[in-house]
């Protein structure tokens, strides 16, 4: 056997070797994943506190609207009432509007509830949402009852 021989058998093996080693394929596909799977999780936490929060508008807007309908709270207290329904990081950002278009005619009054919101300030994270910026809006609109006549 030749030197030439040896050599190109040495090499042989050395690529051989090289091309079947698999110590740190687990290491490296982490690296590739980890980044993917940690910004899905954040999300999945982020905009279910967004849907939290949404609801709680939505929720909160309904029963003082119902409230104010049944002439049992002024707009005033309306707007003081609606923040109690809301989460905490929600409470101080949140835009209230309660108006009624006729207040003096029972029959025709109607009461409307406008809560708006960005989506940044809806979740106590705020990582993902301040991307896209966008609002996240509930508006309740809801007849006066008239008072029960016997």
């Amino acid at each position: 056997m030749s030197t030439s021989d040896v050599a190109l058998s040495i090499v042989t093996r050395a690529v051989a070797g090289v091309r079947f080693c698999r110590r740190g394929a687990a290491a490296t596909e982490l690296a590739l994943i980890l980044p993917l799977l940690t910004t899905m999780i954040l999300a999945v936490f982020e905009y279910g506190a967004v849907i939290y929060s949404y609801s709680a508008m939505q929720f909160g807007a309904n029963r003082v609207a119902r409230t104010v309908a049944v002439n049992r709270m002024t707009n005033d207290q309306a707007q003081t009432a609606v923040r109690n329904y809301l989460p905490g990081w929600v409470r101080d950002d949140v835009s209230i509007s309660v108006s009624q278009t006729a207040p003096a005619d029972p029959e025709t009054n109607l009461v409307q509830v406008q809560l708006s919101v960005a989506a940044a300030q809806a979740t106590p994270m705020a990582l993902l949402t301040r991307a896209v910026p966008w609002q996240l809006t509930a508006n309740v609109a809801m007849k006066q009852e008239l008072p029960y006549v016997d």
